[in-house]
């Protein structure tokens, strides 16, 4: 696959040009739209044992790990002392609080401050490039209920890794490294993997059609959507989920989910059962990439595509309520894959092919920040390579904390950036 031509932008086109290996692809089973909690001996068996000699060659856990991180022993890093909900305070300016970048296509992901200082990377060291036991880092990044731990997710390895954020170690991981398949323990592009409370995993797996809830120890919880011989549909009410690239989960147990094909999201609960399932508005040619459920009920959806678009609408209505969408000049997205809103309001979100993040005043619809050079991909400081996921860091102070040890980051050498 071209560099520049990653699984996002190439779903579509690949799985409509080899609909007889979709086919092959989808039939990984019996699995029925079903309750998460439930396990049976069946999937019990996709996962492999905590620790054991197999889990790196066959797929699955590496270890188990608590739900609630231990308090971090690494004095060079500001420890958990907030969370989404009593976030740290914020920052002045458009961005209030550093953020977290899958950047991709380097490997790696970075953290990275509104100043646009590196304050924290992974791997560790700037020569690294992200290559680790069980998988790569870059596709999607998401903060631990607890902030302790990041989940990402290799898309093109087929692998999920969770990263201690303070150790930089791999704690879990599933999947079977540069095998994508449908077989025990395989994963088949996953996409948005997210640590629950409960310390189960969730994920999109996107060409198996089907969203997953994995164990700690690396056993398939459940399995939401049905097989589907060849190009796969979407009917959640009837168990079918068409391409699912997205499954944001919710404070009360619902999880969001947004499928490719029929460009719909729905809104399902932590029993699998659909509370409302729509299609998306208009997009202008992109397809929906990771919906986010907003505090008054509205869904703010990213249209994957160029010129790309960020649009929030009522899924009881369908109206627009709010849209982003230039269609030249600096202003124009490519491929945008995720957008999150900010506690002040703006929209913060990763335009991937222009190698990017920015941050829109909704008020004015103008980009207010940035890091990264605009189509122009990098290792560098204030460079990035397709950056497919961020975060907010609302766990750890790190406004205080650089006043009181200095501006030198940790990690990290002089970044700041001028895109």
């Amino acid at each position: 696959m071209h560099k520049r031509y990653r699984i996002r932008g190439g779903r579509l086109a690949g799985i409509l040009a080899g609909a007889g290996a979709a086919a092959a692809l989808v039939l990984w089973g019996t699995a029925h739209l079903r309750s998460r909690p439930a396990v049976t001996a069946a999937t019990a068996a996709h996962g492999t044992a905590p620790g054991s000699p197999a889990a790196a060659s066959k797929g699955g856990a590496t270890g188990s790990v608590p739900a609630v991180p231990a308090s971090p022993s690494n004095p060079t890093l500001p420890a958990v002392q907030y969370s989404p909900t009593h976030p740290a305070p914020a920052w002045p300016g458009p961005l209030p609080y550093p953020i977290l970048i899958a950047d991709s296509h380097n490997a790696r992901m970075l953290e990275v401050t509104p100043n646009k200082q590196i304050i924290w990377r992974y791997p560790a060291s700037s020569t690294g490039n992200g290559a680790a036991a069980g998988g790569v880092p870059g596709d999607d990044a998401f903060f631990s209920p607890h902030g302790g731990s990041i989940v990402t997710n290799d898309e093109d390895g087929g692998t999920i890794l969770r990263i201690g954020y303070y150790n930089h170690q791999v704690l879990w991981h599933y999947g079977i490294a540069g095998k994508l398949g449908n077989g025990p323990g395989q994963l088949n592009y996953p996409d948005d993997a997210y640590l629950l409370p409960d310390g189960n995993t969730i994920v999109a797996d996107i060409r198996n059609c089907r969203e997953l809830t994995i164990s700690p120890a690396g056993h398939l919880v459940s399995v939401w959507g049905k097989p589907q011989q060849g190009y796969c549909t979407t009917n959640p009410a009837q168990g079918l989920f068409g391409y699912p690239n997205g499954d944001t989960p919710q404070p009360n147990g619902d999880i969001l989910m947004t499928f490719i094909s029929g460009n719909r999201v729905a809104l399902l609960s932590p029993t699998g059962q659909v509370i409302w399932d729509v299609s998306a508005p208009d997009l202008y040619g992109g397809y929906v990439s990771d919906a986010q459920l907003l505090p008054d009920g509205n869904v703010l959806v990213c249209g994957y595509g160029q010129p790309g678009v960020v649009v929030i609408f009522d899924p009881k209505t369908g109206h627009v309520v709010w849209m982003y969408h230039v269609t030249s000049g600096p202003g124009e997205l490519n491929h945008p894959s995720l957008a999150l809103p900010l506690p002040n309001g703006n929209i913060i979100l990763n335009d991937d092919r222009n190698d990017r993040v920015v941050v829109i005043d909704p008020q004015t619809n103008q980009i207010v920040w940035q890091y990264g050079h605009t189509g122009v991909a990098g290792t560098a400081p204030g460079y990035l390579n397709i950056p497919d996921g961020i975060d907010v860091d609302y766990w750890r102070n790190w406004q205080g904390w650089l006043q009181q040890h200095g501006t030198a980051a940790p990690n990290a050498a002089s970044s700041t950036s001028v895109g």
